[in-house]
């Protein structure tokens, strides 16, 4: 994989967020029309946790950086999820921060934002996540975003009447976002997008691309079988269903959960499209003890075969 005009062997990274440290309490960041910052104490307490989170990250000889999600407020029990059906919502026009609660008891707790006019990029939602990082590391890095195809499906439509038209604009939106954090430096992307395992619908795939349209970074997309409060949502493989989605997409890397028992079954991706890098999961993050060195090397052993 070719990271900073050099081919890498064996490139490694994280997914996304990391646990934040004790005394980092809180939302951090503002919504679309509150200052970026909610106080400067938080700031300077958001940038320092990101330090850490990046230098843990480098001890542990990562490649590509992922950005930790230390901004996002989920330490209370349960309410892992809140930042994950909000945080984009609330910072583009067209959103309002209310609406029905979600759907099932899992979902009940988060309200689905109300859509009532044309979604719209009005600023920067991630600049303060990229420029964090860039004061904390000089390594790539990337930063995580939820999709607009999943986005779609968890919020409440009161403007398009078409599911497809939201995820559209959605797609248009973070587009713009996307090449503004590139003109400010940023090296690389990544959609997290775990529709997938559910539908295998290609209409997720024609507004993931509309979102990458001309976006000049390592494009990643990272699909699991959830785990948000360490509780996953899709018990069983879907690698080779997904994988005409896979061949569509114009992501430059793919990695997937495959570290869980369920998920194990590495034949599927015999298929992976040639045109892109294939990551595959070695540290299983569902599992509260920490895997030894040997349990990781054989691992990936077996990957790679």
């Amino acid at each position: 994989m070719q990271i900073r005009g050099e081919e890498v062997l064996l490139p490694t990274s994280a997914v996304s967020a990391f646990p934040r440290p004790h005394w980092l309490q809180g939302r951090i960041l503002g919504t679309l029309n509150e200052p970026v910052y909610r106080s400067h104490n938080l700031r300077v307490s958001y940038e320092d946790a990101v330090k850490i989170c990046a230098h843990e990250q480098e001890m542990a000889g990562l490649d590509v950086l992922a950005d930790g999600a230390q901004y996002y407020e989920w330490e209370a029990p349960g309410f892992q999820l809140e930042p994950i059906f909000h945080f984009i919502p609330e910072n583009l026009a067209g959103f309002q921060p209310y609406g029905p609660p979600g759907d099932g008891a899992k979902y009940k707790p988060f309200y689905k934002a109300a859509v009532t006019s044309k979604i719209e990029w009005k600023r920067p939602i991630f600049e303060s996540v990229v420029t964090a990082m860039q004061g904390a590391t000089t390594k790539p890095f990337k930063v995580a975003f939820l999709g607009p195809a999943q986005q779609s499906i968890i919020v409440d439509d009161q403007f398009y009447g078409d599911p497809m038209k939201v995820a559209h604009d959605l797609a248009v939106a973070m587009n713009t976002e996307l090449k503004y954090l590139v003109s400010i430096g940023l090296e690389a992307v990544q959609l997290i997008d775990v529709l997938a395992p559910y539908t295998q619908d290609m209409w997720q795939i024609e507004v993931q691309n509309i979102m990458f349209d001309g976006v000049d970074a390592l494009k990643f997309w990272h699909v699991c079988y959830g785990s948000v409060d360490g509780q996953r949502d899709v018990y069983e493989a879907r690698t080779a269903d997904m994988m005409p989605l896979f061949k569509e997409s114009t992501a430059d890397v793919i990695h997937l959960e495959t570290c869980s028992a369920e998920f194990g079954d590495l034949e599927p991706y015999r298929d992976f499209p040639t045109d892109k890098v294939l990551g595959l999961g070695v540290v299983d993050a569902k599992n509260t003890n920490v895997e030894s060195a040997e349990v990781i090397a054989a691992r990936i052993r077996k990957r790679l075969e």
